[in-house]
């Protein structure tokens, strides 16, 4: 008898030992977290100053042009610290949030107008590079900017309703080609105007490298993935009436590091460096 109080009583020790090693890393985990959270929010708030500084440098003197991409930037500014302060995972339907605007729905409405304003903003720049020095290309580069992301949005949107991952890396791949596409016009600027990189220029080309990097190596491998453990795991996918329904309503509030893993990467250099790239093309 004394035997088995011992036992249950060590058992009962060791469980407890277990749910306190579990709650601790849960809360490390939930610490790391709210860690990158604030961080997404700090600069947001930081972004949203600067463009008001933007708009306040150039109230008096703004040409057409530049109020045209202070807008366009302005929307791109706004919908990204919406996203920071309300993260979401859109095929797994992960928010940090339980909140009616962490809907996956209206989440990705909002990031397609910001990312259609981008796109925008990268045409215009090479219609007046192109005005500016009489090179046709790249102006018919900049034709061809928004119908590459229009197809891309709506890849995008597929793998939303869909939840099929294969979406998302056609997205990525589509994205990657404007980026080339836009810094493909930055050189050909560059060598119309026989005056050498400019400091402008070669920011821009270091920014497309970069973007094209973690596209290629980590956006479209990740979604490939993703898309392979689904298909091995049989899981079917949903019709499109039936995935804009879950896209409105079905969210799954998660804290753990684990869940967001993934995303903090190309959320934090979308959420900083991608606002600055937009900031800063309202300059050139």
């Amino acid at each position: 008898m004394k035997d088995m109080t011992d036992a249950r009583a060590r058992y009962l020790e060791l469980r407890e030992s277990f749910q306190q090693s579990e709650r601790s890393h849960r809360i490390v985990s939930d610490a790391l977290t709210f860690r990158w959270w604030r961080f997404l929010c700090t600069v947001s708030v930081a972004n949203i100053l600067l463009w008001m500084l933007a708009v306040w440098g150039l109230s008096r003197e703004a040409n057409a042009y530049q109020f045209k991409q202070l807008i366009l930037s302005g929307l791109f500014v706004a919908a990204c610290a919406f996203r920071s302060i309300l993260p979401r995972v859109d095929l797994e339907r992960l928010c940090l949030w339980d909140s009616s605007f962490s809907s996956v729905f209206l989440g990705r409405a909002i990031a397609t107008i910001a990312e259609l304003c981008f796109a925008l903003q990268c045409a215009l720049l090479l219609f007046k590079l192109s005005q500016s020095t009489g090179a046709s290309i790249v102006g018919a580069i900049g034709l061809t900017v928004l119908p590459i992301i229009l197809v891309a949005e709506l890849s995008c949107w597929f793998a939303v309703v869909t939840l099929n991952h294969i979406g998302h890396a056609i997205e990525e791949l589509l994205w990657s080609i404007m980026v080339t596409l836009v810094a493909a016009g930055l050189v050909i600027y560059s060598q119309q105007t026989g005056g050498g990189l400019r400091l402008w220029i070669v920011i821009g080309l270091i920014a497309s490298a970069g973007t094209n990097a973690l596209i290629v190596f980590v956006d479209i491998p990740l979604y490939v993935s993703r898309w392979r453990t689904r298909k091995r795991a049989g899981l079917r996918y949903l019709r499109i009436r039936d995935g804009l329904k879950d896209a409105f309503v079905r969210r799954q509030v998660t804290h753990a590091s684990e869940d967001w893993r993934n995303e903090v990467l190309w959320m934090s250099l979308y959420f900083s460096v991608g606002v600055w790239v937009s900031l800063g093309i309202v300059f050139v």
